[in-house]
């Protein structure tokens, strides 16, 4: 059996639906997206981790604070400014970053706990 990502063709099927999919996105789901990612190399430049199981722990917690938080506290900061995209780039940002001080500081409070 052949391996479907060598195909040229499966492969160009797949970069369409990829790019289809991004088109279908609505631009706020776009922003969050970007903003997380954002957040994600901010986090990896500026204070990285050692352990790689924390990195990416903190990686998702940073995503998934920007994606779900981010889209509430964009809504708002949109409904309130009338910033438009520009809301939920910054709103994505932001609840990412507060998504991974959030884990470290579950972290450091059961690693206390463990300790005594």
């Amino acid at each position: 059996m052949t391996d479907p990502t060598k195909d040229p063709q499966t492969a160009f099927d797949m970069v369409e639906r990829g790019r289809m999919i991004v088109d279908q996105m609505p631009e706020q789901i776009g922003a969050l997206v970007l903003s997380g990612a954002a957040g994600a190399y901010v986090r990896a430049v500026f204070a990285p981790q050692a352990s790689w199981r924390r990195r990416v722990t903190e990686g998702l917690a940073g995503a998934f604070g920007a994606i779900f938080l981010g889209g509430l506290v964009g809504h708002l900061v949109e409904s309130a400014t009338g910033a438009g995209t520009w809301a939920y780039l910054a709103a994505g940002f932001i609840m990412g970053e507060g998504g991974i001080a959030a884990i470290r500081g579950i972290r450091k409070t059961i690693l206390r706990k463990e300790e005594s």
